[in-house]
C-alpha cells in the first residue's frame, strides 16, 4: 500500500499487528512508525536500531512476560534481516494478536528481496517523497500537532525554504521548538533556524530564473550537508512544474486562484512570485526546460564517471540561455 492508504487504515482502525515500512525519506518512515506504534498502544515497547539488532537477544521478546499482556518490537535498519528470523517474529504475531512487529527499512538504493516483502503480505507501505510544498506543509503541521507545538503555516513555509524542502531537517526543527516549548512563528523561525548552506534553494532558484549570476552561490550550495544532485534536480523540476500549473490555470480561467491552481495557499510573497513567473513563461519555454531537466537527471543517474556538480551547473546555465533567448516573452 501507499501513504494515503495507510492514513485511511489508521483513521478507520484497520491496521494489522505486523507492518513493513520502506522508503528513502527518513522523516516519513519515522513519522508513520510513531503513528502505528501509538495506534497499537502496547504495554511493552522495544526499539532496535541498525547494528543493535541481534536475533538471539530478541527471539523470545514477543513470547510474553509476567508484566505485560501486549508487546511491540520495532526494528529500524537500512538492510533486511534473514527470512527465517523475520518469519519467527511474524509467526509470533499470528499466534497472538497482542504481539506487534514493525520493521522500518530505510532504503539507500540496496535491492530488497521480494521474499522479504512477500512475507508481510498486504501489511507493507512504501513511501515516496511528497509531490508538492503543500503536501510537505500538511505533514509538518501534523508533526507539530503530535509534538504539541503551536505553529502557523507561514512559519512552516519559512522552515521549508531554509532547509530546501528536506523533511528530516524540517522535522528536527520542530523537535527543537517542542523541546524549547516555543511558539513556531515566523519571528522565532528567523531568529532560531539556520540552514546547512549559506544560501537556500529558493534564493538560488530565483537567481537562475532572474538571469542573475548564480555560480558562486551554486558552489556554496553544493558544499552544504544536504546537497544531492538528483534531489536538487527533482526540487528544481517541482518548482518549475508549480509555475507551469499556475500558468495553465491563468490560461484556462483568465484569473488566478492560487489555492485551486497548486492545491494549497502559500504565503503572499511566494504567490506573487509564482504569478510573476507564470505570466512571463510560455508553453514552448516550459517544454524546453522540462526536456533539459529530464535528460540531465538521466545522465546523472546513468553516467558513473560524470563530474555531477559541474554537469549540473552546465544544465542550469543552459536553462538561463533558454530564458535569455526568450527574454522578449520572459
Amino acid at each position: 500500500m501507499y501513504r494515503r492508504e495507510l492514513e485511511n487504515a489508521l483513521n478507520s482502525g484497520r491496521i494489522g499487528n505486523f507492518m513493513l515500512l520502506r522508503g528513502e525519506d527518513d522523516f516519513l518512515n519515522d513519522f508513520f512508525a510513531r503513528e502505528i506504534v501509538n495506534f497499537w498502544g502496547a504495554q511493552e515497547y522495544q526499539k532496535v536500531y541498525f547494528d543493535e539488532y541481534d536475533f538471539s537477544n530478541l527471539s523470545d521478546y514477543l513470547e510474553g512476560s509476567l508484566f505485560a499482556n501486549s508487546h511491540t518490537l520495532h526494528i529500524k535498519m537500512s538492510k533486511t534481516i534473514q527470512i527465517k528470523e523475520l518469519k519467527s517474529f511474524l509467526s509470533q504475531c499470528e499466534r497472538d494478536e497482542n504481539n506487534h512487529f514493525l520493521f522500518e527499512l530505510f532504503e539507500d538504493g540496496t535491492r530488497v528481496s521480494p521474499e522479504f516483502i512477500k512475507a508481510f503480505g498486504a501489511n507493507f507501505v512504501r513511501f515516496f517523497k511528497p509531490n508538492s510544498p503543500g503536501e510537505v506543509i500538511t505533514l509538518l503541521n501534523r508533526k507539530c500537532i503530535l509534538n504539541g507545538v503551536v505553529a502557523n503555516q507561514n512559519a512552516l513555509f519559512e522552515i521549508y525554504a531554509i532547509h530546501g524542502g528536506n523533511l528530516a531537517l524540517c522535522a528536527a526543527e520542530i523537535d527543537k521548538f517542542a523541546t524549547a516549548k516555543m511558539e513556531l512563528n515566523v519571528a522565532n523561525v528567523r531568529e532560531c533556524v539556520f540552514g546547512l548552506s549559506e544560501i537556500s534553494f529558493e534564493e538560488l532558484f530565483n537567481k537562475i530564473l532572474s538571469l542573475r549570476d548564480f555560480k558562486d552561490d551554486f558552489f556554496t550550495y553544493t558544499q552544504s550537508g544536504g546537497y544531492n544532485e538528483t534531489a536538487f534536480l527533482n526540487a528544481f523540476y517541482g518548482a518549475i512544474f508549480r509555475i507551469f500549473r499556475v500558468h495553465c490555470y491563468i490560461k484556462t480561467h483568465g484569473v488566478l486562484d492560487i489555492a485551486k491552481a497548486i492545491g494549497y495557499t502559500p504565503p503572499i510573497n511566494i504567490a506573487n512570485e509564482l504569478k510573476s513567473y507564470a505570466v512571463r513563461f510560455n508553453f514552448e519555454l516550459f517544454y524546453k526546460i522540462f526536456v533539459l531537466l529530464n535528460e540531465g537527471e538521466f545522465e546523472i543517474k546513468s553516467e558513473s564517471n560524470l563530474d555531477k556538480s559541474a554537469f549540473l551547473l552546465s544544465k542550469l546555465l543552459e536553462i538561463q540561455r533558454i530564458l535569455s533567448d526568450n527574454k522578449s516573452k520572459f
